[in-house]
């Protein structure tokens, strides 16, 4: 009888913290909304939107890092497929305007369109420390969850959002050229909740809120994508400065919010363009 009431009691408690470990959802689904057509600016049409909903299934105020849009709601692809340029013109880091200087956009734009109609990709969202970005990875779908090369789909859709970016979308949440890592005065209470609180999600017991992102750039190469958000956990530290420099904690509370940094349940969601 002790041993069945110790082993009940073992039950409640492996519950109670499963249950405190999905007190976060995100939902991930496909929306349309009116736009500037990135071929005409002077056209609106539909450009499609992922949105990110995150629902705080508990009963406290809850806040955490969150999977933020990188620059005007346009999403940040791996970088690292440009090591041609890299290697060739170290100018690229000292000067920030070296991609527009050296890359004919419309010519990228028009070798784009449509070259991906027949393929399937995987999209792995993740944030990236100690950078204040979701870094965005395309993979092919036969070599997603296998050891693999940054596929060069990443390059274009990189070079297309940043001519969205700068040509189209420029009127809405531009970044601070200086606003790209997180530094050490970054991480207090009083930071956070003035200076980087877009950065994180703030969710009351039993709220919802939503981020989105611009995903035109998917429309304009075409094929069929799988967005999915990689992790599937909330941490309660983050690394600060360019070279992961130093591991901080992140504030236990934050005004009336509670640090979370258990598991959350997601979705993926699959779109086809054509």
């Amino acid at each position: 009888m002790k041993t069945i009431k110790h082993l009940l009691i073992l039950l409640f408690l492996l519950g109670s913290v499963s249950l405190h470990s999905q007190d976060i959802s995100i939902n991930l689904s496909i929306r349309w909304s009116e736009g500037p057509y990135i071929l005409n600016t002077d056209s609106i049409v539909k450009h499609p939107e992922l949105v990110v909903s995150y629902t705080n299934t508990s009963k406290e105020n809850l806040y955490f890092r969150k999977f933020m849009y990188y620059r005007n709601g346009l999403p940040d692809f791996l970088f690292v497929c440009l090591t041609n340029w890299v290697s060739d013109d170290p100018e690229m880091y000292s000067d920030p305007d070296w991609l527009k200087k050296n890359t004919n956009y419309r010519k990228v734009i028009n070798r784009a369109i449509n070259k991906y109609k027949n393929d399937k990709f995987y999209v792995e969202i993740k944030l990236v420390e100690p950078y204040y970005c979701a870094d965005w990875e395309v993979v092919k779908e036969e070599e997603y969850d296998k050891a693999r090369v940054t596929d060069w789909i990443n390059e274009k859709l990189y070079i297309l959002n940043d001519y969205l970016s700068d040509s189209v979308y420029h009127n809405v949440d531009e970044r601070k050229e200086h606003d790209f890592y997180f530094s050490l005065s970054d991480i207090t209470e009083s930071s956070i909740m003035n200076d980087t609180i877009n950065h994180f999600m703030f969710l009351k017991a039993s709220e919802t809120k939503e981020d989105v992102f611009n995903i035109a750039c998917f429309d304009i190469v075409k094929g069929t994508y799988t967005f999915v958000l990689e992790g599937k956990r909330f941490k309660d530290s983050i690394f600060t400065g360019w070279c992961n420099d130093e591991h901080i904690s992140l504030p236990i509370k934050v005004g009336e919010y509670k640090l979370y940094s258990g598991k959350f349940t997601s979705n993926s969601v699959t779109v086809k363009f054509e």
